[in-house]
């Protein structure tokens, strides 16, 4: 095992503030856009991934968030009528809950998708090239275990909210 030294954990608050960096300004090009943040966007590209309706566990394993940051979200979206909460969800007790991208929510991710991929290339795609990418997709293979093959550069898979058809 490698030892913790200067460079690893430079190389660790750099990614830090990377992250950051490309964050806030996909928040600012949605909030400038559409007057909604990026963890609604995320929430909504989220569902639509999940093929358009899930139950919030997996939506916030999806987005690795804790489920417990996940709820004041989904109920802003619900108020908005972007996403509808389902209750009857058959063999599941009776606190089993799915939400789900209404006709308006997926219309809405649709529209911002455009400018969420506008700003993802702009800040960070347009800077690497494919296999930059790779190596990416490899590190973070290691360091989140993932025994899936890592889409290759190209696939829509490695678009956050790519439309699955």
């Amino acid at each position: 095992m490698a030892r913790l030294d200067s460079s690893r954990i430079a190389a660790w608050r750099g990614l830090q503030a990377l992250v950051g960096q490309i964050e806030r300004g996909l928040d600012e090009e949605l909030r400038a856009d559409w007057d909604i943040p990026l963890g609604w966007f995320d929430v909504l590209a989220s569902l639509q991934r999940l093929g358009g309706r899930a139950r919030p566990l997996d939506v916030a394993a999806d987005l690795r968030l804790p489920p417990s940051s996940l709820s004041r979200r989904l109920d802003r979206l619900q108020e908005e009528g972007w996403i509808a909460r389902h209750r009857e969800v058959p063999g599941a007790d009776l606190r089993a809950v799915e939400v789900e991208l209404t006709r308006t929510g997926r219309r809405l991710w649709r529209e911002m998708n455009v400018s969420y991929r506008r700003a993802i290339q702009a800040q960070f795609a347009i800077h690497l090239d494919d296999v930059d990418i790779a190596d990416i997709a490899r590190v973070l293979d290691t360091l989140f275990g993932i025994d899936e093959p890592t889409p290759q550069p190209g696939d829509e898979s490695l678009h956050q909210g790519s439309d699955p058809g």
